[in-house]
């Protein structure tokens, strides 16, 4: 693999689970069992490196684990390009909106996935299907309400670009970790890499800030590759769009701070990550488990664009 050019400096490595390209050929075999098909789905499922991407985020679980994290990530591309990225906003795009919405939450109720429902809501289905089977003591509760945040998010980041607005940064920063995922990733952590934090650890605002700290890592790392596709497409929420709009700011410099920020946040989780007992945390193994797992996570995040042909053939 010829080098990789990091757009956000990662001081973590790649320990890759050796199982990605078999999670992979899982994904397209599902997605042929539901009638996954054309040639949108075919470039996702083909070429962008699925297994690579859930490998990088999870090198310490099992093959099974592995494939459901390697469905979600292709639920989330999917969804993303049918519905989160709409480019043309003609007619009344809010009710096609909200009626895909409307059958992924009947599947979030407990509701199978019936002949009528598309195939990204029989994927979704498959999804909690698979967890169900693999851990049938494994509580979706959390993983269901935070996908259905997800919604409500892209429904307002919808409407900021129907309208031709750009957030302010505040705003922006708060929802892009709810309508980039990574709310729902958190949950989904708990089922792939089987952390065990107790309920007033999850809780405890240091480890709440370490999980914000990761996601704002994710997001801007996501958006710094991104950029060139978005600003072509006219998608607005992009940090650096955010920061040029709201400082007056020239794009390398709004490049620039949006990099720092992505650094403040890895410090702030070193930071926790070297001494948690200093924080009031239990240093114990189920806090370095969930920091080990975390420490694989932002490798992914920065790693996986920089090598993955969604982010190369959009730049």
């Amino acid at each position: 693999m010829e080098t990789e050019t990091l757009l956000v400096p990662c001081p973590f490595p790649d320990r890759s689970h050796p199982a990605g390209a078999a999670a992979a050929g899982y994904v397209r075999q599902v997605a042929s069992e539901i009638g996954l098909v054309g040639p949108s789905s075919a470039k996702v499922l083909n070429g962008i490196a699925l297994g690579e991407a859930a490998a990088l985020t999870f090198p310490d679980t099992d093959q099974e684990r592995l494939q459901v994290a390697t469905l979600w990530i292709a639920f989330l591309v999917l969804f993303d390009d049918a519905w989160s990225d709409l480019v043309d906003f003609d007619g009344d795009w809010r009710s096609r909106v909200r009626a895909q919405h409307d059958s992924i939450r009947e599947v979030l109720g407990g509701q199978a996935a019936g002949p009528t429902d598309g195939p990204l809501v029989r994927l979704l289905a498959r999804i909690l299907d698979d967890i169900a089977h693999i851990d049938p003591e494994f509580d979706t509760t959390r993983l269901r309400q935070e996908i259905r945040n997800y919604l409500a998010a892209t429904l307002w980041e919808l409407d900021l670009r129907s309208r031709g607005r750009i957030p302010d940064l505040s705003s922006y920063l708060l929802m892009r970790r709810v309508f980039s995922t990574m709310s729902v990733q958190v949950e989904l952590d708990y089922f792939v890499d089987r952390l065990t934090l107790p309920e007033a650890v999850r809780l405890h605002p240091c480890v709440r800030l370490v999980d914000a700290a990761v996601a704002d890592y994710g997001c801007i790392a996501n958006d710094l590759y991104s950029l060139d596709a978005e600003r072509r497409d006219g998608i607005s929420s992009n940090i650096v769009i955010v920061l040029e709009h709201e400082y007056g700011w020239p794009e390398h410099q709004a490049f620039a701070y949006a990099r720092r920020l992505a650094e403040q946040a890895l410090a702030t989780f070193q930071h926790i990550r070297a001494d948690p007992g200093n924080f009031g945390l239990p240093d114990d193994e189920a806090v370095r488990r969930y920091f080990h797992h975390y420490e694989s996570f932002m490798s992914a995040a920065v790693r996986w664009p920089a090598r993955s042909a969604r982010y190369r053939s959009q730049s």
